[in-house]
């Protein structure tokens, strides 16, 4: 078991892990508080960042893009104007991409609905202080990082560094990180990455060269950068992988985080957090708010429509303060379910109609602050005309919804 050391967090986070249905069930909450449901397959065939070796099927001119075979049946979109050189397997005299060709990919986005999965040649390999970006050359920086010296600081780390023929992103994690410690986490995904394209020459089409973070580990990583983090997991296999993965990154990359086994078969650890019933509610259009207000979250095709309706909160003060404190609770559940629900691309938010101009001023700054906890970018765009909330958030995985009736 790991340590948790005595760290000043600026919010508690738990994360369980447990099995459902033959599918790995991830929980998040924060200030025991559920933020977060992923369910992904115990023995997935494919996920994002896998590197394999690809077939190209078909080139497509009208969309300038090639469809490639990355398992027996399993195909990807590959866009032609994105990757610009190929990392052929068998050298060729020319760079141009025909079928038949044997090319390393890497997995970028998940085949969502009826889309393939979204290949790139631009191979990435994330650390915790920093990703390196082959097919670059340029370095960035995280913008949380906002001090002027603390960036110049990291950037010339990267420069003597002298890794020349790739490119890098800083992040947040590393601000007042030392050298040292920059330069072994970026030693260390050279070597992951020269050992793939030396590899290659001597490996099968379909071989899978790399493999992607599962979400559960997406989901530990990205928790940890707000301080310490507790996991629990009744699964064997699971304790020992998260316990191999972390612990092989020496101590610091352990001191924020402690590893439970829950062992009690006579109670599970999923029936212990209800979890069964929070899938259950997260997956229906009607949310109550403790107030007796109520939201209806409607998905469609284009976008995703919330209504906040008042229900059964009669309060005691004049009704626009009614309506602003229902307001203001139901704009921290908003986000709040957007994360649960893993709803992505364009929500439409019908606040209840408020004439003070403070209230409405205060409504989208309590919108703003909570949609920056997000971990997937979303962003608060305006109040329309019509006086609705547009809200943008990035498409990464399948929404909830969508996790679940994969397993009917």
């Amino acid at each position: 078991m790991f340590h948790l050391m005595p760290l000043q967090d600026k919010m508690k986070k738990q994360i369980v892990i447990t099995g459902w249905q033959s599918q790995i069930l991830t929980a998040l909450y924060e200030n025991d508080l559920l933020c977060e449901l992923w369910l992904e397959p115990d023995k997935e065939q494919v996920r994002i960042g896998d590197i394999y070796i690809g077939k190209v099927k078909h080139i497509v001119p009208n969309i300038q893009a090639a469809f490639v075979e990355i398992q027996p049946g399993v195909m990807g979109y590959y866009s032609l104007n994105k990757n610009k050189n190929h990392l052929f397997v068998n050298p060729k005299k020319n760079d141009k991409l025909v079928a038949g060709d044997e090319i390393v990919v890497q997995v970028e986005k998940e085949n969502l609905k009826t889309k393939a999965w979204t290949l790139t040649g631009k191979l990435s390999f994330p650390g915790r202080y920093t990703v390196l970006n082959a097919g670059h050359h340029e370095t960035f920086i995280s913008s949380r990082i906002k001090s002027l010296d603390e960036r110049e600081r990291l950037r010339s780390i990267v420069a003597e560094a002298s890794y020349t023929d790739t490119g890098w992103m800083i992040r947040t994690e590393a601000e007042g990180m030392t050298a040292d410690m920059i330069y072994r986490e970026m030693s260390a995904l050279s070597v992951n990455h020269k050992r793939i394209m030396s590899t290659s020459r001597s490996r099968t089409c379909f071989s899978k060269l790399w493999s992607g973070d599962t979400i559960y580990e997406q989901t530990i990583r990205q928790a940890r950068k707000a301080g310490s983090c507790i996991v629990t997991t009744d699964c064997e296999k699971i304790y020992q992988k998260v316990s191999d993965t972390f612990s092989a990154a020496g101590a610091s990359e352990t001191e924020d985080l402690t590893l439970k086994y829950y062992d009690d078969p006579s109670y599970p650890l999923i029936k212990l957090k209800g979890l069964e019933a929070q899938i259950e509610r997260a997956i229906q259009k009607k949310v109550w708010l403790k107030s007796g207000a109520y939201l209806v979250i409607e998905p469609t095709e284009a976008l995703t429509v919330i209504d906040v309706n008042t229900g059964k909160a009669v309060g005691r003060q004049n009704m626009e303060d009614n309506f602003f404190r229902i307001n203001m609770e139901a704009a921290r559940e908003v986000c709040r379910q957007l994360r649960l629900r893993n709803i992505s691309g364009i929500v439409i938010v019908d606040f209840i109609n408020m004439k003070n101009q403070d209230h409405l001023r205060q409504l989208m700054e309590c919108l703003k602050e909570e949609a920056s906890k997000d971990t997937v970018q979303t962003t608060v765009v305006d109040r329309t005309a019509l006086h609705l909330v547009e809200i943008t958030r990035k498409k990464v995985h399948r929404s909830l919804f969508e996790q679940v009736h994969r397993l009917i």
